[in-house]
């Protein structure tokens, strides 16, 4: 019954103006949603609140970003990434660019660094129900092209193959030397599920997240490190500086054409 919901179900149960659905779509996977929910508000003006009644969907909102409307969600998991992806899928945005954070694998790959999603290994259980055959699922951009070179001046950007995880607390050492085998450089629990829903409906994609941790040198989450701190919160404001010129590039290039 939810499939058959058309866009303007959406627009009238989120009550979002004909003239405000975004252009991108920001889906940063994190537990504390409320946190960065509001936080990632200050880079926004004229914000819009989106929540269903039922409070289905929530943590979402719709701001101005220069001259374009862009929609921000806080998911955790697989399934919460597909259900928002889905739902600005239906009403026709055509950008969604995963964020957050991610567990390193790649030797070298430190905390704070960040790292580009060219393809993500499909581990999670979401992303089955939009594309049931391939094993990998693409990024449709190369956030790269979309740059100043000063965006990425004095930057450690790795790219690579991401594994999509559904279980955290189940990975193992095994799990994580297999994962690195198969070409992953990183793992998280969001992108193949945000690149296979952008990929149903013919959204642009691409991930762009920053280490936490490298599990593989042991360093997993539950550690406590003031230096690490301090990186990991240069590469969150770094990675959200960098997706907010990427959005603005696309924007530009929209509306040239």
């Amino acid at each position: 019954m939810l499939k058959d919901l058309t866009r303007q179900d959406w627009l009238s149960m989120l009550n979002i103006p004909e003239e405000r659905v975004p252009l991108a779509l920001i889906v940063r996977g994190t537990r504390n949603l409320k946190h960065w929910y509001q936080s990632s508000k200050k880079y926004f003006t004229d914000i819009l609140e989106v929540k269903t009644p039922n409070g289905v969907l929530d943590d979402i909102f719709v701001g101005t970003l220069d001259q374009c409307d862009v929609a921000y969600a806080s998911v955790y998991g697989a399934p919460m990434a597909s259900e928002v992806v889905h739902v600005f899928g239906v009403l026709g945005t055509p950008l969604v660019i995963q964020t957050g954070n991610c567990g390193a694998l790649a030797d070298g790959m430190m905390a704070g660094d960040l790292f580009m999603a060219r393809e993500a290994y499909r581990g999670e259980g979401a992303s089955q129900y939009y594309e049931p055959t391939d094993e990998m699922v693409p990024a449709s951009l190369d956030i790269r092209e979309w740059l100043s070179v000063e965006a990425l001046k004095d930057t450690q950007l790795y790219t690579g193959r991401i594994y999509t995880t559904s279980a955290l607390f189940a990975e193992g050492s095994l799990d994580l030397e297999k994962w690195f085998e198969a070409g992953c450089s990183a793992v998280d629990m969001e992108t193949a599920a945000t690149f296979a829903v952008a990929q149903h409906f013919n959204m642009d994609s691409a991930s762009l997240l920053f280490a936490f941790d490298n599990p593989r040198r042991k360093d997993h989450i539950l550690l406590d490190d003031l230096d690490k701190d301090k990186r990991r919160q240069m590469g969150n404001d770094l990675m959200f500086e960098i997706v907010q010129e990427v959005i603005k590039t696309y924007y530009s290039s929209r509306t040239r054409s």
